[in-house]
């Protein structure tokens, strides 16, 4: 009776394992479903597992696929595929192996900013499957991502999903991670407003304190008081943002109220229009229209 027939993906990872990584790299690309709206999940995480399953062995793999630059996987077309199985798989690894655990998340952190949005969000995913076996420990090694936009929206968006929040037992860890990212954003230039990073960060504050909230309760209501005071107009938008998440009134009104308090007793006070003096003249000679118009 002949032997069962190997398979495909298992068969193509082993030669990579050996040194033969071409068949692999086609088999990936090939069952990736780019370009289109989303990968092949289910690919994606059977190659996954079938290099967990191989331990160290398979390591040199994932980091070859991990580390593909965009000019040898260009974002948009099945070879993107290629480096967002890299990610998860280390991610895998360093969810497994605390031995590999540093030197995988620092992988992540290296790809955290990757121009494809496709690879950013493999780690954001992975990060969040590192958290769920790190927990407390993942967000306190974190700190030293909260000093880039991106990698500081990777942290914040992945601390929210559910594996990792709820292995979070320590609530001034989480919160020191989450004040990071709005210091970040309160000490930015106004020109990072134009920055994608920027936006991903705003995005990702405006949608993860909720979540933490009902994870920790009043410890982050009272970090939200504290933002309140902040003078820039986009940021307290941000902070009254925050608050608009439908599972909160039933369980934190007061706490709402409270923060929209300190939002309104921080409130600038409105423009004098007895300090205003009209219009003035530009360096062109030109007239300017008084702002109070």
């Amino acid at each position: 009776m002949p032997a069962p027939t190997a398979d495909p993906l298992n068969l193509a990872l082993d030669q990579a394992i050996a040194g033969k990584r071409a068949p692999l790299f086609d088999l990936l690309a090939r069952g990736s479903k780019l370009p289109g709206p989303t990968i092949n999940a289910t690919l994606a995480e059977a190659f996954v597992t079938a290099c967990r399953a191989r331990g160290a062995a398979a390591d040199p793999v994932a980091l070859v696929l991990a580390q593909l630059p965009g000019d040898q996987a260009p974002g948009a077309t099945p070879l993107e595929f290629l480096p967002v199985c890299g990610v998860l798989t280390l991610a895998a690894r360093a969810a497994a192996d605390p031995s590999v655990r540093g030197a995988f998340v620092a992988e992540l952190h290296a790809r955290a900013d990757d121009v494809r949005f496709r690879v950013r969000d493999a780690v954001i995913e992975g990060l969040s499957r590192v958290g769920a076996a790190a927990g407390d420990a993942l967000a306190q090694d974190v700190a030293s991502w909260m000093d880039g936009y991106f990698h500081a929206a990777a942290v914040v968006t992945a601390l929210a999903r559910p594996v990792w929040l709820t292995a979070l037992h320590d609530a001034p860890t989480a919160l020191a991670r989450l004040d990071d990212a709005f210091t970040l954003l309160k000490e930015a230039p106004r020109s990072a407003a134009r920055y994608p990073g920027h936006k991903a960060l705003v995005d990702a504050l405006r949608d993860t304190p909720p979540k933490v909230a009902i994870r920790f309760g009043v410890p982050v209501f009272d970090q939200l008081v504290l933002w309140a005071a902040v003078k820039d107009p986009i940021l307290r938008d941000l902070v009254e943002a925050m608050l608009g998440d439908k599972k909160l009134p039933g369980r934190f009104r007061p706490e709402l109220d409270r923060v929209r308090n300190a939002l309104r007793a921080t409130e600038p006070a409105p423009r004098n229009p007895d300090h205003d003096h009209g219009p003035s003249r530009d360096r062109s000679g030109g007239r300017k229209r008084s702002r109070s118009r």
